[in-house]
């Protein structure tokens, strides 16, 4: 049986369930076969650290859109600019990789449960809405 494991304090706790997305997939391989020091742990948010956990989400998401904008503009302005249009458009393409790449800084990942349409809901509400 996998311990559950809050992302934020690192307590062994109960909380809201991590989504298993590519990255946490990408950081368990390299635990794994890498570094041989894979732990398995169940990863959750917990009561306490949730607050902690929205605003670090809503960082990440703003950044990540923020960060694929300039990617996208600096693209612009490259092929744009450029006499070498095939070139431009393939360092274009780099340079929206590289602005993607850099708003993984600040990942934090998804949680299991969906948040309903009406605004973020903390888990004390969750709890009550199953």
């Amino acid at each position: 049986m996998k311990d559950d494991r809050c992302i934020i304090c690192g307590e062994k706790k109960n909380g809201l369930s991590v989504r298993e997305d590519y990255m946490i997939q990408a950081i368990r391989w390299f635990k794994k076969n890498v570094t041989k020091n894979e732990r398995g742990y169940a990863l959750v948010v917990c009561k306490s650290c949730y607050p902690k956990y929205a605003k670090a989400r809503k960082k990440f998401e703003n950044r990540q859109l923020l960060y694929l904008i300039l990617g996208v503009v600096f693209a612009a302005v490259l092929v744009y600019a450029s006499v070498d249009k095939p070139l431009a458009i393939l360092y274009g393409m780099l340079v929206i990789l590289f602005m993607f790449l850099l708003s993984l800084l600040t990942y934090m990942p998804e949680l299991e449960v969906p948040i309903a349409a009406g605004g973020a809901k903390g888990p004390a509400e969750q709890e009550k809405a199953s």
